[in-house]
């Protein structure tokens, strides 16, 4: 939303300059000669042509944008107001979508407690991190909240739980997708350390490596359980990380 702020206060001083050209070249008009009456003309012009533009391309990139698990259902006046640029903001297959994760660092204490013990094995460290997110009580809402206050107020949606675990992971260094289905979206992560995960249990091949599912709102739950979600219902996946789409033709699922 900084960034939309910004860009509104460029349009207005730009407004007042060309409010003061137009005056400027009605006082010109009337009293100076030919040459510096056509200059005043083609400054006015370029000047037109620029805001213009400017309009157009903000106008452009302004985007409304609804949370993720509710879309359909969200009422028209609780949309939020933001471009492609804003902190947090993706495009993903035609949908533009608010996540809101923890800066690196900010969740490092809690990460670094709730996974005592594991010595390093990134398949312990995982669940742990996840046992905490899925103990969370359920709650919805109608926006994207950021990691940090879903820890404060206790409490999150299916995109508050999933921004939380991937804040979490990422201070452990341990890698991760988000997959988008219709109304929902959940996590799967990449471990090496597969001891913790079920005999039987779901997972997607992306790019030669493992990412297993990780369903945040199911109380309990142990990553790799399937939650019911097959690739053919995914409106897309996404790589926070490198901030890039994944090609579902390059994306395979198993089970046990």
């Amino acid at each position: 939303m900084e960034n939309l702020g910004i860009k509104i206060l460029v349009l207005m001083l730009l407004g007042v300059i060309l409010y003061r050209e137009i005056i400027r070249s009605a006082a010109l008009h009337s009293a100076q000669p030919a040459s510096i009456k056509s200059k005043a003309s083609f400054i006015n012009l370029l000047i037109v042509g620029s805001v213009v533009t400017l309009f157009v391309y903000a106008g452009m990139q302004i985007t409304f944008i609804e949370t993720r698990d509710l879309r359909p259902y969200l009422p028209k006046h609780l949309n939020e107001v933001v471009t492609p640029f804003d902190k947090g903001i993706i495009e993903l297959n035609g949908m533009v979508i608010k996540t809101n994760l923890a800066k690196k660092g900010e969740l490092l204490s809690l990460a670094t407690r709730l996974t005592q013990g594991c010595n390093g094995d990134d398949g312990c460290e995982a669940q742990k991190l996840f046992d905490y997110v899925t103990h969370i009580p359920y709650k919805t809402d109608y926006t994207s909240r950021n990691a940090l206050d879903v820890v404060r107020s206790n409490w999150g949606d299916c995109d508050d739980k999933s921004n939380l675990f991937a804040s979490l992971l990422n201070e452990k260094g341990i890698d991760y997708r988000f997959v988008y289905v219709r109304h929902h979206v959940f996590v799967v992560v990449h471990v090496n350390d597969t001891s913790e995960i079920p005999f039987l249990n779901a997972r997607l091949r992306i790019n030669g490596k493992d990412y297993y599912y990780a369903e945040t709102t199911a109380t309990g739950a142990r990553i790799g359980e399937f939650n019911g979600q097959f690739p053919f219902s995914f409106e897309g996946i996404y790589d926070i990380k490198n901030n890039e789409a994944v090609d579902k033709k390059d994306v395979s699922f198993r089970m046990g």
